[in-house]
């Protein structure tokens, strides 16, 4: 006859044991009443005990992520903890990129004061060897055609210079002069030169006249690299004959900051030096009238 397991015999009577039944009794230690009596055994304590623990560990999770009690967990970060480490983090990035603006800025003008080229130049990739005076530009008809129909539009449309607008600019406006140096050209509008021509040396940095944004940073076959500025007041700054521009359309420019380099480039040059033009509402002014440019 076979054996039973011994292993098998001891979980036999573990389960047996587990199953005995056994009566919890209450009693009145005066009178010996009985005042409660529950039938219980082993299994039925582990499963009550292991129910109620269950729902305890549930109530707890539940108000831990359902309710601010989480903010009371030791290391845990309050909403108004977690918001003001992300405004931080925020102003940090934007820091972040001021400083290196300012840095960019300031590497660019040393190199602009010592004669060199900024590494983040617009224009970086210009061929300095290249003679422009070599190159040749043809007028198309539609070309020729665009320019009669825009001279018959604009042939009456005049406006008058107004002496009192000027003399206000002249006294509430201060302009930075862009360079200094001697007038090889001054303003006349008879022979359509609506600008000064100012000497300068070469690799002298160009400087913007007043605050304002870049509108224009192109070239012309005529007058070479040009920067435009519009600044407050309806005034727009023109610079022409520029080697190398420093500047793109969108760019914000402070008075005195460098926006190109002078230069010798278009076929209206003889030279390097700038043409600087001041115009106001459409309407061209003088220059010389607000601005010194003797050094």
């Amino acid at each position: 006859m076979a054996q039973e397991n011994p292993s098998k015999k001891v979980k036999k009577k573990l389960l047996h044991r587990l199953r005995n039944k056994y009566r919890l009794l209450v009693i009145n230690d005066t009178s010996f009443e009985e005042k409660l009596s529950i039938l219980l055994s082993p299994l039925n304590v582990i499963f009550m005990v292991g129910f109620v623990v269950l729902i305890v560990a549930a109530t707890t999770i539940s108000l831990i992520i359902y309710t601010p009690m989480k903010e009371w967990i030791p290391g845990y970060p309050s909403s108004q903890i977690r918001k003001n480490a992300y405004h931080a983090s925020n102003l940090a990035d934007s820091l972040e990129l001021i400083v290196q603006k300012h840095k960019r800025y300031n590497d660019n003008l040393k190199l602009i004061l010592t004669g060199e080229v900024p590494k983040d130049s617009i224009l970086i990739n210009q061929d300095g060897s290249v003679n422009y005076k070599d190159i040749q530009f043809s007028k198309s008809v539609e070309d020729s055609i665009l320019r009669v129909r825009f001279e018959k539009e604009e042939r009456y449309n005049i406006v008058l210079n107004d002496a009192t607008n000027e003399k206000k600019l002249r006294e509430t406006i201060l302009f930075f002069p862009p360079m200094r140096g001697e007038i090889s050209g001054e303003f006349d509008p008879e022979t359509d030169h609506l600008g000064v021509d100012i000497i300068g040396a070469e690799n002298e940095p160009i400087l913007a006249a007043l605050e304002g944004t870049v509108i224009l940073a192109s070239w012309t076959s005529e007058t070479g690299y040009v920067i435009q500025l519009m600044h407050s007041n309806n005034l727009v700054t023109v610079y022409k004959h520029n080697s190398i521009l420093l500047g793109k359309p969108g760019d914000h420019v402070t008075a005195g900051q460098p926006i190109a380099i002078i230069g010798n480039t278009g076929e209206l040059t003889s030279g390097p030096h700038l043409h600087f033009e001041l115009w106001q509402e459409g309407r061209p002014l003088n220059p010389i009238d607000f601005i010194s440019f003797n050094k």
